[in-house]
């Protein structure tokens, strides 16, 4: 019965990550999550394409599994 109760809480637990990670957020929130100024990621970032971002009338919205991505793409990896 333990084993049962645990695979329901992971499975749980997963799924509240997947939806997270789909859920969107406004400009000033994206920038937060990123750590880079509102007007920058405004200027450099949508402006150059480099996040897919929503526009829903003139609101414009970043899904958090995009940000991740586009952080992932500007790690420089460690000299050894």
């Amino acid at each position: 019965m333990s084993n049962l109760k645990e695979e329901r809480t992971t499975a749980n637990i997963d799924t509240s990550l997947e939806t997270n990670k789909n859920r969107l957020l406004t400009e000033r929130q994206a920038s937060a999550y990123i750590g880079i100024s509102y007007e920058s990621l405004k200027r450099s970032v949508r402006w150059l394409g480099k996040i897919p971002f929503y526009r829903i009338n003139k609101r414009i919205s970043y899904r958090v599994r995009d940000l991740d991505e586009f952080m992932e793409l500007c790690r420089v990896p460690a000299k050894n």
